[in-house]
């Protein structure tokens, strides 16, 4: 589950370094430029803290928010503003990619920090049954 774990998190980071790297509509536009490298930090961030699931799970559900909120921004921007855009990039369904890939993220660090929780609870009974 940990190699799952760590892949998606490291797929979810290469989009959107290709969001900040081939994404035309984001480098033009400043608000999409710092949302996208906001979002690349917490993501990056999120790669290091191995040992810290909680916090781990906490970075992964703020970064869908933000991303989440950056998908709408942008689907506003190109489909309800004055923008003529007669054909649309690829990286526009990037941000939404990326929330996939961290509800993916979320939900095994749920069932690892439950499966943590569990056999830490089992130690402490093994150890209360030898006391006795």
């Amino acid at each position: 589950m940990k190699k799952i774990n760590y892949l998606t998190l490291i797929l979810a980071t290469a989009v959107l370094l290709a969001i900040m790297l081939f994404g035309e509509i984001y480098r033009s536009y400043p608000p999409f430029l710092v949302l996208t490298i906001v979002a690349l930090g917490i993501a990056v961030v999120n790669l290091f803290l191995i040992h810290h699931k909680n916090l781990q799970l906490r970075l992964c559900i703020y970064s869908s928010i933000v991303l989440l909120a950056f998908q709408v921004w942008i689907v506003y921007l190109l489909w309800f503003s004055g923008l003529k855009v007669v054909r649309f990039p690829v990286s526009t369904i990037f941000p939404i990619i990326c929330v996939i890939l961290n509800i993916i993220v979320i939900g095994i660090l749920r069932k690892t920090i439950a499966a943590e929780e569990f056999m830490e609870l089992m130690k402490r009974r093994q150890e209360n049954s030898k006391k006795k």
